[in-house]
């Protein structure tokens, strides 16, 4: 068994080299040589996380000989986190016979598989990419759809959260009800916490009013908070949860940049940029022959740690000299 495991890893590897190989030897002549691309950007909704995405996306196209302006044009539509609006946007870009879609989020990319079978996807900021039923798994999708994924195990985001805060006896879990990629992690985080005798809460909110009230109702029966991976945190949700976290001192982490940013006290998280450069040089390879199928969907192995200094000092805590030399950003 252990031998299988070892020879399916170091296929895994090879493969993954050879996509680096492919990503770096795409000539730009190339690129110019294709003709004029038309490419859909489905935002989803209004995030500095999603922007930072997008511009990635754009980046990594870039490099790969795609101009904007020159030999690519973008037409980029927001449905503001409405599903049905989701579902036009994708219409209208398959009516418009663009070359490839970009989509952000799982409800998002969701809504874009249900469309087309045909325009080549590709995907970024979803986190349980084959639990959530997008792709048949992360050697090769099966379908028009390939991406890159905004996961880091739970383990490993409450390793150092731990290392802040080790007083935690119950955890509030806050999500968007019914999401499927935060429900996947809820049962995750609840799995992983479990072995260390710590409850985790269910919150779920169908907006954010709803997590308002429920939270004001209940934050006392938390010692600290987890925003979770979803849609409804990464529009609003987390500067709700942290604002009312922060005033009950109650130490949060999250699982975004921009839930640090607004004030959470720590985050180990996907950086977004970099993830949809990752994709942009995906869908290089799609323009440029490449089935989605031979494409592999990548997940950031690096730890991309941020603190934020100021909520920390605010809460009492210290933060260890260890995770201040791991931090890829300190927010003071």
């Amino acid at each position: 068994m252990k031998k299988r495991q070892q020879g399916k890893m170091f296929l895994r590897i090879s493969f993954a080299v050879i996509i680096i190989v492919l990503y770096v030897s795409i000539p730009v002549s190339h690129a110019q040589n294709i003709g004029k691309i038309t490419i859909g950007i489905a935002q989803w909704g209004s995030s500095p996380d999603y922007e930072r995405s997008v511009q990635g996306f754009k980046d990594g196209l870039k490099d790969t000989g795609f101009i904007e302006g020159k030999n690519v044009e973008y037409i980029i539509k927001n449905p503001e986190g409405d599903f049905d609006g989701q579902v036009k946007i994708i219409e209208a870009f398959v009516k418009n016979k663009v070359d490839l879609i970009y989509s952000l989020t799982t409800p998002g990319t969701l809504a874009a598989k249900s469309v087309t079978k045909n325009v080549p996807i590709v995907f970024s900021i979803v986190t349980y990419p084959v639990e959530a039923g997008v792709i048949d798994s992360l050697d090769s999708s099966g379908n028009n759809l390939v991406g890159t994924r905004n996961y880091v195990p739970a383990a490993r985001q409450y390793f150092f959260f731990e290392k802040l805060f080790p007083h935690t006896k119950t955890l509030a879990f806050v999500h968007h009800r019914g999401e499927p990629n935060s429900v996947i992690q809820f049962n995750e985080f609840k799995e992983v916490l479990a072995k260390r005798k710590i409850s985790v809460v269910d919150v779920a909110a169908i907006d954010l009013e709803d997590m308002r009230k429920q939270l004001e109702s209940n934050i006392e029966q938390f010692d600290s908070l987890y925003l979770a991976c979803d849609t409804l945190i990464q529009t609003g949700g987390d500067k709700i949860a942290i604002e009312l976290s922060k005033k009950n001192k109650k130490p949060n982490f999250s699982c975004i940049e921009g839930g640090v940013a607004e004030g959470a006290l720590y985050g180990n998280v996907a950086d977004v940029y970099t993830i949809g450069k990752i994709s942009g040089k995906k869908a290089a390879l799609i323009l440029g022959g490449t089935p989605p199928t031979r494409i592999i969907s990548e997940t950031l192995r690096e730890d991309y740690i941020l603190v934020n200094k100021k909520t920390a000092e605010e809460l009492n805590i210290v933060i260890p000299q260890d995770i201040l030399e791991k931090a890829a950003k300190v927010i003071e």
